[in-house]
């Protein structure tokens, strides 16, 4: 991945003093590289948006888990409703059947109370899992005799 940056830009930057270590010799200026990508350090500034070279996308698992209370809740209508909760970033899917290709852990933490709804056991799956959901609402008529 390259990332260009002007050089009407960076001499802006040094001006305002947010690039870290940079100095002037009788030459021109000397802005040090840190690490891998051989960057210079840049102060965030106090206004406007943050730079956005070199911002690494942060994916969210995608998690799976049983709600609990539509299971209950099932038990005592005709209609049953589906009862796995798939969530991807923001979205929340509900379904009755779940099946992935690839990596994924099982988690029990009994002490969760505020992480997904407050669910004690559920699945996470890697973001570029596939995952193939079905979701279908079941009904069973009771026999009259």
């Amino acid at each position: 991945m390259s990332i260009e940056i002007s050089r009407q830009r960076i001499l802006q930057l040094i001006h305002a003093k947010r690039v870290k270590g940079a100095y002037k010799t009788q030459k021109g200026w000397k802005i040090p590289l840190y690490g891998k990508t051989r960057m210079p350090r840049i102060i965030r500034g106090k206004r406007g948006r943050k730079g956005t070279w070199l911002v690494r996308r942060r994916t969210k698992p995608t998690v799976i888990h049983v709600n609990k209370g539509l299971i209950g809740s099932n038990s005592k209508r005709e209609e049953k409703k589906p009862v796995i909760i798939v969530r991807k970033g923001s979205k929340t899917i509900y379904c009755s059947e779940v099946s992935f290709d690839g990596y994924c852990k099982i988690i029990y933490r009994p002490e969760n109370e505020t992480l997904y709804s407050g669910a004690k056991v559920w699945i996470e799956v890697n973001g570029d899992t596939k995952i193939s959901m079905k979701s279908e609402t079941i009904i069973i008529k009771k026999e009259v005799n």
